[in-house]
């Protein structure tokens, strides 16, 4: 009995582990900014920290299956940033920088934060921690659509 416990607790810590890792981390937002002005969509970037248990709620439950959905890849680019990690990437001037420091640059200091930007990393619109855990999903929602009526306005937008 002991033995099948264990194989139920090991596979269901599999699936959960394989869950988080669907939400696509961070590496090159000067490509990314090349895709949003070919897609018209914006960035979401998610910010997180380890050991939150916040973060690992949205992650698991609202961002890893959204990046997922076709009607997600469609709508945003999903991107990790880990504000404690010093992994390198390229920001938007193709500059090289830490997770960390590009938190920094953002100063985000509230876990978990939702920052949809734009091909400039200007910022569209923001969801800081979770303000409602049952309408999360839908708040999301209502930034994404706000933050791409503001992306589409600012590409249209002539001198």
């Amino acid at each position: 009995m002991i033995r099948y416990s264990l194989i139920f607790l090991l596979l269901f810590t599999h699936v959960s582990i394989a869950e988080e890792l669907t939400l696509p981390v961070a590496k090159d937002f000067l490509m990314d900014a090349q895709k949003v002005w070919k897609q018209k969509t914006p960035i979401l970037i998610m910010f997180s920290i380890p050991d939150c248990s916040y973060c690992k709620k949205i992650k698991e439950e609202v961002l890893s299956p959204m990046a997922t959905m076709d009607e997600y890849n469609e709508k945003i680019i999903i991107r990790h940033i880990d504000a404690q990690s010093f992994e390198e990437l390229n920001n938007f001037y193709n500059e090289e920088i830490t997770h960390n420091e590009f938190a920094f640059k953002y100063a985000v200091n509230f876990f978990p934060t939702v920052i949809l930007v734009d091909n400039y990393g200007s910022t569209l619109g923001k969801i800081i921690g979770i303000p409602s855990e049952e309408l999360y999903w839908t708040d999301l929602d209502e930034v994404i659509e706000k933050s791409t009526k503001k992306l589409h306005q600012r590409m249209s937008a002539t001198l």
